[in-house]
């Protein structure tokens, strides 16, 4: 068996340099096994040699012996300090390049059910033809990336995930391959379905229960902020419910990596501007247009937790603008059910002045721990997983997709035809060719490029930077209360249609206008 050999374009001058390479090849140091690995490492990013059948054959696990855990992300950070503080913030420059596993593509697995569907894709059930496991398959159509320009935020995803695998509460990458038309994440699957689904169910949960889901949300945004990453989509559709009955978060489409350039230098604190997030759950500062960090995570955690509790998030309104005005004008008020303890954890929760909220500022996310809502909760039986959680889903069998949605349930179970046929056809200048999991190599996106962005269907995004970060403390001011005027100016040329089911409203973007 022989490899072909690898052309790299960029050695103009190989010839001219082999009689001195020659000559020097008695002092070479590198040995044979790193030779081997760096010419492995070309035929893995080679368009055709990486999709051979015999490359594939040659790195299969052959004995229990050859099986290699996967590196754990990388420990290094950057340390920020600020002029006026000695707090800290910890960001991570860059996150470890994973080992890649063996390249897989959409005929290593067999289709079985649909799971959920979207704008973007849709997410599948399927059984592994290597190891008969199942998983859930995200499959997102380039088309609509590149059509929404959305190319940032998926990448960004996809970061995120790889970056975050070996991290508890957070849903564990497995590959990440592609086909001319689709993206594909390959996800563990969670067979108790997500939140909303159960709210749709039960319209509410008790205390007991909600302070258990609230404990474990908490830790995993602990697990993203402390990796400097901002969620800005939770909500109840993306907090799977395990087989064991603990939460795991999903879909980081919307999320974002802070950076050094992030950080206002006074402060000491990351922001970010871009619109963005599903629409009951979007915190005052995000609707008035300005800068804002990490208490945007805390604000939608308020929401939910209210949600979860009374089966209606706090400022529900019929339509979107009257539900904005609402999140920016009116007062929280809360049913005569809840406690002294749920009432107060809510109010820090959803202060509208964000460096007022429950949460802000370094090692924010303490003082909600700390609060008296959480008193009975061990925060280290949390962290590893070890609290008793309230709600066991049943399960039937391995396959049993009974908690998911059946209306996607019921979907026909395929993957576009296109995909199928043009496999191992790539297109010239696709931007998508370092997408593969094998390929990958973490690298932050610091354009700050004004640009208005289309929303989502459900989770929007209307991306609106802007470059003079010396006028932060002019820009966060509350503008008199008003919606910004070009975030109102998008979300009034957008039609839209409202989706109610047991009191839990979905946002479907119909028709934009822009």
């Amino acid at each position: 068996m022989s490899f072909p050999t690898l052309h790299n374009p960029s050695q103009q001058h190989v010839n001219k340099r082999r009689s001195i390479q020659h000559l020097l090849f008695p002092f070479s140091r590198k040995s044979n096994a790193e030779k081997l690995q760096k010419y492995l490492e070309r035929c893995f990013r080679h368009p055709i040699v990486s999709v051979s059948s015999i490359l594939r054959d040659f790195t299969r696990v052959q004995r229990d012996e050859d099986i290699v855990l996967m590196t754990q992300l990388t420990d290094t950070t950057l340390t920020l300090t600020t002029n006026q503080s000695t707090d800290k913030l910890v960001i991570p420059p860059k996150l470890n390049k994973q080992m890649p596993p063996l390249p897989a593509t959409i005929d290593d697995f067999n289709l079985i059910k649909v799971l959920g569907k979207g704008c973007m894709g849709k997410v599948l059930l399927v059984r592994s033809k290597r190891d008969d496991t199942l998983y859930a398959l995200k499959a997102i159509q380039k088309k609509w990336v590149l059509k929404q320009k959305e190319f940032a935020h998926t990448r960004a995803e996809r970061d995120i995930l790889v970056g975050l695998r070996n991290q508890s509460f957070v849903v564990h990458l497995h590959h990440v391959f592609q086909t001319p038309s689709t993206l594909f994440l390959l996800l563990d699957y969670h067979p108790g379905g997500d939140i909303a689904t159960q709210l749709s169910l039960m319209s509410k949960f008790t205390p007991e229960r909600t302070r258990f889901y609230a404990a474990e949300i908490v830790q995993g945004l602990n697990v993203l902020h402390s990796h400097g990453i901002i969620y800005r989509d939770l909500k109840p559709e993306n907090v799977l419910i395990q087989r064991d009955g603990h939460i795991i978060l999903t879909d980081f489409g919307l999320s974002k990596i802070f950076t050094a350039a992030d950080v206002d230098q006074e402060e000491g604190m990351p922001y970010t501007q871009t619109f963005c997030g599903t629409a009951e759950y979007l915190a005052p500062e995000v609707l008035l247009g300005e800068p804002y960090t990490f208490a945007v995570d805390f604000w939608s955690l308020g929401t939910l937790l209210f949600e979860m509790l009374a089966g209606i998030t706090p400022f529900w309104a019929e339509t979107h603008m009257d539900m904005y005005r609402r999140v920016i004008e009116d007062p929280l008020e809360f049913p005569p059910s809840f406690d002294q303890d749920t009432c107060s954890l809510l109010s820090g929760l959803l202060k509208k002045e964000a460096c007022m909220r429950l949460g802000w500022g370094h090692d924010g996310i303490e003082y909600i721990k700390a609060h008296p809502y959480f008193e009975r909760i061990d925060w280290d039986l949390v962290a590893k997983r070890q609290l008793e959680p309230p709600s066991v889903p049943v399960i039937k069998d391995e396959q049993d997709c009974s908690h998911f949605d059946d209306v996607f349930t019921s979907m026909p179970v395929r993957i576009s035809q296109d995909s199928r046929e043009q496999d191992g056809v790539q297109p010239i200048l696709d931007p998508f060719v370092s997408f593969d999991y094998d390929s990958l190599l973490i690298e932050f996106q610091q354009n700050n490029k004004p640009r208005l962005r289309k929303r989502h269907s459900a989770s929007m995004t209307a991306e609106h930077i802007d470059d003079d970060r010396v006028n932060k403390k002019r820009q966060l001011r509350r503008r008199n209360g008003k919606l910004n005027p070009s975030v109102a100016s998008t979300l009034n040329n957008s039609v839209y249609s409202a989706l109610t089911v047991e009191n839990h409203q979905q946002v479907l973007l119909i028709q934009p206008t822009l």
